[in-house]
């Protein structure tokens, strides 16, 4: 289940990077409305469009310009408001003032729907007065059925004939902030017109006449800001094929524009989550057989019996959560110490072992007993709470960590695995470049990021604890083992095999092993149900005057969550004055109505 639960977020944080351009592209800023400066006296512009669909375009402007500005930029809108699946890319850009190249810098706006020209040099004003601009380009695809319907572009009988060809394009655009004196369109096409209407923005006057059997000559007045012409023309050809998509613009930051490669990837992303799920099937260890068993496993170094965090190690490979308290309770059970509880309910721990019998403990129980300074008689530590108490408890808490997992090598259970590591690795480091993929939009889509984080996914399970490491035949053998005595704490059953009454300490002995397997209060059940009384309270947990504990003023089964809590206020006092001390101070352009081509506008700058 954690793996499924990492593979699961790992796949959640894919669908946010997959669709965060999608949401950047809709945002977007409005404009301030001021009024160009810069003012077209004439705009004139050449169109011909090939059998093929693409069109030719040059148009010149005849700009008046006042000193303080750097020069013009052109933006063309991709997106057809009849046919969401038809893409009007610019390409083969050029530009010209005066008649000599002029520099220009191509730009995307609004998730990459508008292509921005932005013509001129920062650093340098353009002299006032009269000038010249002549930008050409191609653009494919401008022709479309002659029955397409204006909306959805879904071809129907109701609107023309589906064998003809129709030319339907802004030929003056319709985002044109710099005011039009006059305009003067041609437009060339493959085959005879049949038909053509032009039209305005803002329902101003054009004209529009066919020149021979192929051409179509649109002329207009003054044109204010923001007021674009559209030809609507009719050819007797059959209407060529053109590229499309299956969705619509705005998923273009995250899709791209083109199927064959979004199917390419999502081939290449079921292959890459097929490898990391593969490594992390390979990093999983079947379950032994658990048979029940009545006492822990011995350690294959001392021949004793494991510890309560050894035992829960080698089923599980981690360190249960409980590992410090657990480890406490196992010392006082073997008479190395014993667990004063004051007055005011803090626990005083207190050595009764000198340094030799400290020696021949295991080796996790050593360590702890090292940090906490109690490996000589007499020695004691208390949990009071305090900050001072919590820094060593957190202290030893990482000793016990990094002892434990040495043991494991070190006894033979555990062996690192290079194969394991290897893939934890690799799945980190590229979910890394996935992450910087994704936030900074290095590639042209987000889908193409997909391939990477589809290998996260499957190779998430990788950083569940244990991975890395694998349990030998010896291990296995442990494992197999420390499990059925688990089972032996945490289930009901072998109820009848358990004689609490021939052996009285055998309920006390068991409450640090219970306690490490989260099944303290379990085997507190299991006790009652075979004795039909209360468990009792442990031996070595006295008050100041050395008496027993009545079971009243401990909470929990044999006086655990109380020494637990203890030892917890502690760690949280250190942990709360680490936090204290750390924290500090603390472009836009207008639509034309009815669809087809040519969109975009510009403006100076």
């Amino acid at each position: 289940m954690r793996r499924v639960f990492l593979s699961s977020i790992a796949a959640l944080l894919t669908v946010i990077g997959l669709a965060l351009p999608v949401q950047w592209g809709l945002s977007s800023s409005s404009g301030n409305g001021s009024p160009d400066p810069v003012r077209v006296s004439s705009y004139e512009a050449d169109y011909t469009v090939d059998d093929t669909g693409r069109l030719h375009a040059t148009e010149t402007l005849t700009t008046e310009f006042p000193f303080g500005r750097h020069g013009i930029f052109r933006f063309w809108d991709l997106a057809d408001s009849s046919n969401p699946h038809v893409r009007y890319t610019p390409e083969n850009i050029a530009v010209t003032r005066d008649g000599q190249p002029e520099q220009f810098t191509l730009l995307w706006e609004r998730g990459k729907r508008f292509r921005v020209a932005k013509i001129g040099a920062p650093n340098a004003f353009i002299d006032s007065g009269t000038h010249v601009y002549r930008i050409t380009y191609t653009v494919d695809g401008a022709l479309e059925p002659a029955n397409s319907r204006p909306g959805d572009g879904q071809a129907t009988s109701s609107w023309g004939d589906q064998h003809k060809s129709r030319l339907r394009w802004r030929v003056v655009p319709d985002g044109l902030s710099m005011p039009v004196e006059a305009s003067k369109v041609t437009v060339n096409l493959p085959a005879k017109v049949t038909s053509s209407a032009c039209a305005t923005s803002n329902n101003d006057p054009c004209e529009v006449r066919v020149d021979g059997d192929r051409s179509v000559v649109i002329t207009t007045g003054r044109l204010g800001s923001n007021n674009g012409v559209a030809l609507l023309a009719d050819l007797d050809l059959a209407p060529p094929k053109r590229t499309t998509v299956p969705w619509s613009i705005r998923l273009d930051p995250m899709l791209g524009r083109s199927w064959p490669v979004v199917a390419l990837l999502l081939v290449l992303s079921l292959i890459t989550f097929a490898i990391g799920a593969f490594w992390t099937w390979r990093s999983r260890e079947e379950i032994p057989l658990l048979p029940v068993m009545f006492e822990p496993p011995a350690d294959p170094l001392t021949n004793t019996a494991l510890s309560p965090v050894q035992s829960y190690y080698v089923t599980r490979e981690t360190i249960p959560t409980k590992a410090l308290t657990s480890t406490l309770l196992f010392m006082a059970e073997q008479r190395l110490v014993h667990l004063v509880r004051e007055d005011n309910g803090d626990f005083t721990v207190v050595s009764d072992a000198d340094e030799q019998r400290w020696a021949q403990a295991d080796p996790v129980t050593l360590a702890v007993g090292r940090s906490l300074g109690l490996t000589r008689t007499g020695a004691t530590f208390s949990a009071d709470g305090s900050v001072s108490a919590g820094k060593v408890l957190q202290s030893t808490q990482s000793t016990l960590d990094s002892t434990t997992k040495i043991w494991g090598v070190q006894s033979g259970a555990i062996a690192r695995s290079g194969f394991e590591t290897a893939g934890r690795t690799l799945v980190g480091l590229v979910a890394i470049a996935a992450a910087v993929l994704f936030i900074f939009k290095v590639l042209p889509f987000s889908l193409a990021v997909l391939p990477l984080a589809a290998f996260v996914i499957g190779g998430a399970g990788l950083f569940v604890s244990g991975v890395g490491t694998r349990r030998t035949l010896l291990g296995r053998d442990l494992w197999s083992r420390a499990g059925g005595f688990e089972r032996l704490l945490s289930t009901s059953s072998n109820k009848e095999r358990l004689d609490f009454s021939a052996r009285k300490d055998l309920y006390t002995s068991f409450i640090p092993y219970a306690v490490a397997f989260g099944a303290a209060a379990a085997w507190a059940n299991k006790y009652r149900m075979a004795m039909g009384t209360e468990p009792p309270t442990p031996s070595w947990i006295v008050t100041p005057t050395g008496n027993p504990v009545p079971a009243m003023l401990l909470s929990g089964p044999g006086g655990v969550s109380s020494f637990e809590s203890s030892l917890s206020s502690s760690i949280s006092a250190y942990t709360a004055s680490q936090s204290s001390s750390s924290s500090g101070g603390g472009f836009s352009g207008g639509g034309f109505s009815g669809g087809g081509g040519g969109g975009g506008g510009g403006g100076s700058w």
